[in-house]
């Protein structure tokens, strides 16, 4: 719980957690991996998060699909459409999917305004359209899941406001509504150390609450 003069005026991160179901028991503690990112993770270490969002956008509807064969509405032609368009209002904020580094932004053909973001050494995220790019976007920047890169447009060969989406793993298409999503990336040895340090207490503390718990029901 945060406070200000004393009075309480949001709730704070959660720290730890235990959810119990059909008795068995599931504990997640949060982590921070450097000064800017954290995330939860289970006791032993294992992040509980998909490395991969499914989507960029929170609100919007698909316009079109992931297909090998569309007639495309500028072009009037039948070609591969090898991503997913979002429909969404123009400067709707657009998020990086996975941690990752930015290798182009810029203008690129039909693309318009277009971020690549390269992750985990195998797989590639693509965003087009865009009206605008995030402040100070460059090229070599280190992204965090979840940041905004960008903001929904029309630019490039588009007939109306919405996000082009493509996943790629080693150079490959998928279908981002269907492709299976990897784990997060684990911690390296140092890192656990870290967070074993880190979280000891916190996983001590959801010991004695679940105990307390239990004895007050007896």
């Amino acid at each position: 719980m945060d406070y200000n003069n004393g009075e309480p005026v949001r709730a704070g991160r959660i720290r730890a957690a235990e959810f119990v179901n059909q008795g068995k028991s599931y504990r997640v503690v949060y982590f921070k991996t450097d000064s800017s990112h954290g995330d939860y993770y289970t006791p032993d270490g294992k992040s509980i998060r998909k490395a991969f969002l499914r989507s960029p956008l929170e609100f919007s509807r698909i316009s079109s699909g992931f297909s090998l064969s569309r007639f495309h509405p500028v072009l009037n032609t039948w070609r591969a459409h090898k991503g997913v368009d979002y429909a969404a209002a123009l400067g709707t904020k657009v998020k990086v999917t996975a941690d990752g580094t930015v290798s182009f932004v810029g203008k690129q053909g039909g693309y318009g305004n277009v971020v690549i973001v390269e992750h985990q050494s195998r797989h590639t995220t693509v965003y087009g359209h865009l009206s605008r790019f995030a402040s100070g976007l460059r090229r070599g920047q280190r992204v965090g899941q979840g940041d905004i890169i960008g903001f929904v447009g029309m630019t490039g060969l588009a007939t109306g406001p919405h996000l082009h989406y493509e996943f790629m793993v080693n150079a490959q298409h998928r279908d981002p509504l269907r492709a299976a999503l990897p784990d997060a990336a684990p911690l390296d040895n140092t890192q656990k150390l870290a967070f074993q340090e880190a979280t000891r207490s916190l996983t001590a503390r959801l010991g004695v609450l679940r105990d307390t718990n239990l004895a007050k029901l007896d």
